[in-house]
């Protein structure tokens, strides 16, 4: 049976104004439709939140991450 949804995590640090912080992201994906839906993100703080969230670029780049991540994990299968 082939596999039609992946979930996974990937953490991320960032600086926010000379501090290390890092976010946590939770996602399923949707193989079939080439989506990835995001079910949790943590953050260990909340100026990165609203640094991330308030970004659209912001969150195409971690998109684009996360794309990249699952097409190694599929070239190594």
């Amino acid at each position: 049976m082939p596999v039609t949804d992946l979930y996974g995590e990937v953490a991320l640090d960032f600086k926010v104004k000379g501090e290390r912080s890092r976010a946590i992201f939770h996602y399923k994906y949707y193989i079939s439709k080439d989506i990835i839906e995001y079910i949790d993100i943590e953050y260990t703080n909340p100026k990165l939140q609203s640094l991330i969230e308030g970004n659209s670029k912001m969150m195409e780049n971690v998109d684009c991450y996360i794309r990249n991540l699952l097409l190694k994990k599929k070239t190594k299968m």
